[in-house]
């Protein structure tokens, strides 16, 4: 049996973990602040009140994962596999998203305060 990852409560700001098996990982209150998750596998870790602010979490796997109260504001989930994961309360304000995966993640609970509304009278531009 692997041992398990414990990182909870780390701070694991700006640190490279592309590509790494992260996946069943305690993670929990970990400051993953500007973390380069590019492709890493981190299904059914545990993510609960971490702080992924800006972190690029491009192709990364978080399926079955718990986000729970998570902070992604402008994090990179382009093309992540969020299939499954709990996001209730997660902020995801900024954060780059592709098409179809802000509606998965507000039906998983996160929340989206952006600081243009909607209704705004100027259009948005991506970048």
């Amino acid at each position: 049996m692997p041992t398990p990852k414990r990182f909870s409560g780390k701070d694991l700001s700006h640190v490279n973990l592309a590509t790494d098996d992260l996946s069943g990982a305690e993670l929990r209150e970990t400051n993953l602040h500007n973390a380069d998750l590019i492709q890493t596998n981190l299904e059914g870790a545990d993510l609960t009140r971490a702080d992924l602010s800006g972190a690029n979490l491009g192709g990364a796997s978080l399926r079955n994962a718990t986000a729970t109260e998570a902070n992604l504001t402008r994090a990179d989930v382009r093309d992540a596999d969020l299939t499954g994961t709990r996001m209730e309360g997660a902020r995801l304000a900024g954060a780059k998203l592709r098409d179809g995966q802000r509606a998965q993640a507000e039906s998983a609970g996160a929340v989206f305060d952006d600081p243009v509304h909607p209704d705004a009278d100027e259009p948005e531009h991506s970048a």
